[in-house]
């Protein structure tokens, strides 16, 4: 059994990755890889139709490498940020990866997987709008079984930018009150979610 993983945080080292690596670290019995899309050049889709007959995106990046890791891999677990996450289902880079599925669509599903773990971190906690996109992505546009979601609590950026105290359109002064200080105390961490921890390698130990 081959698990890949894919982690969309452009973030080095921040919950995404961290929630990734504790589901990676406790699955047995397998072959694993880990890639950060953040280290490939990754294009959008510019809608040439040049991979409908071969399946083949034409453009010259660092996608066909990733589509053939896809390709070989029985299970996917993919770390989705929540940038903007009342709004946007995900950030950026995880678009961009998605988005590229398009060649993988043509003349039936190119893909062997049998169950995909999305792991989402949101600051904000809210996650509706990609839970639902994303499963509407997988099972109804690819046709993938078996998806599996654990979110963990992530860092908002108005805490860790400096200004978050005093800034007049700061989310942390929304969430938490004005005249309110940040303190390592309310910083959110992976290390602070034990139930989420635990959890994370309930989904690994599954993993079979």
């Amino acid at each position: 059994m081959k698990v890949l993983a894919v982690v969309g945080a452009a973030n080095k080292s921040g919950t995404t990755d961290q929630l990734v690596e504790v589901i990676m670290d406790n699955i047995e019995d397998a072959e694993k890889e880990t890639i950060f899309l953040r280290d490939y050049q990754i294009n959008p889709c510019i809608g040439c139709f040049n991979c409908i007959q071969t399946n083949r995106c034409t453009q010259q990046d660092d996608w066909d490498a990733i589509q053939s890791k896809l390709m070989d891999a029985d299970v996917l677990v993919l770390g989705v940020p929540t940038y903007y996450s009342g709004v946007f289902p995900v950030n950026a880079l995880t678009h961009l990866f998605l988005e590229r599925w398009f060649a993988l669509r043509h003349l039936g599903v190119k893909l062997k997987l049998k169950k995909i773990v999305l792991a989402l971190v949101s600051a904000s906690g809210q996650v509706d709008a990609a839970v639902n996109g994303l499963k509407a992505f997988f099972e109804g546009y690819h046709m993938l079984p078996e998806i599996e979601i654990i979110t963990a609590q992530g860092t908002l950026p108005c805490m860790v930018c400096g200004a978050g105290e005093t800034c007049e359109i700061s989310a942390f002064t929304q969430a938490y009150g004005k005249g309110a200080k940040i303190t390592p105390e309310i910083l959110p961490a992976l290390s602070k979610q034990p139930q989420i921890i635990e959890k994370a390698k309930q989904i690994a130990a599954d993993i079979k």
